[in-house]
């Protein structure tokens, strides 16, 4: 009986069901619905592109901040290699990274100067916009406690020196240069430096040899920039792109400095330079230095006499040192 039963069952699977009029088939159990409609998404001023590549930029700034400094440096090294088109973006990459000018780890350090010095190829102007920000950081970088980070602050300030202009911070950028050679800017000898708010004396240690050819190297560089007039007799404004029927012809035009009216001090004291105390230096912050006659009258009232001193003590150290200390001597005297 039970073999019976199996046969019949087993037969039952080889049975063509008959259809009555009007019905369908019955669909197998396995029966997969394939019919669909597709419909197409339009994003009126952006693409999807974009959208992913402004959430990935996000993600990769967010990383400038974490705790490892291996991460740090890989996520800077990316943006390095991966800059965007957009220059709207550069805003916030020069936000995020300015403040790794200060990180511990000086790989992480290099690998910021060099996405400095690629956004400045990349965005002629860009860190001329925020050459404010910029120098903060590279006055703290100079100051700062740690030497290791001294040590590669003037590297920051040639990328400066390049691609910003930075007259308007002549001052104080010199004065740091006094506290991180602990170099004396009073009168006494027995000082070494000064604070720049406060006046107090402030020890940073002594420099290595190599830190110290590349500050002087800097202030090379720093005083070439900013105490020497600039090449506008080309017979070609940039800004025309017309050819000037004069050579002095770009003194009439519109200026390009904001302040251009300031060496008339039409709104400010002058600053007595009778006995050149640290009173006195303190007051120079409030000087405007666009131009170029302000900022000779202070580095031959305040500061020549003072580098001088302190350069002919490094050149009888003879060496990369003494040949760099030259250098800056050398350009003092055509001051």
């Amino acid at each position: 009986m039970g073999s019976k039963r199996k046969q019949k069952e087993k037969q039952k699977d080889f049975k063509k069901a008959k259809l009555k009029v009007g019905k369908t088939a019955q669909k197998a159990d396995n029966y997969t619905d394939t019919s669909f409609k597709s419909k197409t998404i339009s994003l009126p001023g952006q693409s999807i592109t974009n959208v992913r590549s402004s959430k990935d930029l996000q993600h990769q700034l967010s990383l400038t901040k974490h705790h490892s400094s291996t991460a740090r440096k890989e996520v800077v090294i990316s943006l390095t290699q991966n800059l965007p088109s957009n220059p709207s973006s550069y805003k916030q990459i020069i936000s995020s990274i300015t403040p790794l000018m200060l990180d511990e780890s000086k790989q992480v350090r290099l690998e910021v100067l060099n996405l400095l010095k690629e956004c400045g190829k990349r965005q002629p102007g860009l860190l001329d916009l925020h050459k404010r920000t910029i120098i903060l950081f590279i006055i703290s970088a100079m100051t700062h406690i740690q030497p290791n980070i001294r040590n590669t602050s003037t590297k920051f300030l040639d990328v400066m020196i390049e691609y910003a202009d930075i007259k308007s911070y002549f001052v104080k950028i010199l004065k740091n240069f006094f506290i991180l050679m602990s170099w004396p800017l009073q009168n006494d000898s027995k000082s070494k430096s000064i604070s720049i708010t406060s006046g107090s004396s402030v020890l940073l240690g002594t420099n290595t040899k190599k830190a110290r050819i590349d500050h002087l190297s800097a202030l090379a560089k720093f005083l070439d920039a900013t105490l020497f007039e600039q090449d506008n007799t080309t017979g070609k404004d940039s800004n025309l792109s017309v050819v000037t029927t004069h050579p002095q012809s770009c003194k009439y035009l519109i200026s390009t400095i904001p302040q251009a009216y300031a060496p008339l001090k039409l709104f400010v004291n002058e600053i007595s330079t009778n006995d050149g105390n640290l009173g006195e230096l303190k007051n120079l912050d409030t000087l405007t230095t666009e131009d170029l006659s302000t900022r000779v009258n202070v580095m031959k009232d305040f500061f020549k006499e003072r580098l001088i001193n302190s350069l002919l003590n490094l050149v009888k150290e003879g060496g990369e040192v003494g040949r760099e200390s030259n250098k800056c001597l050398h350009i003092l005297e055509k001051v």
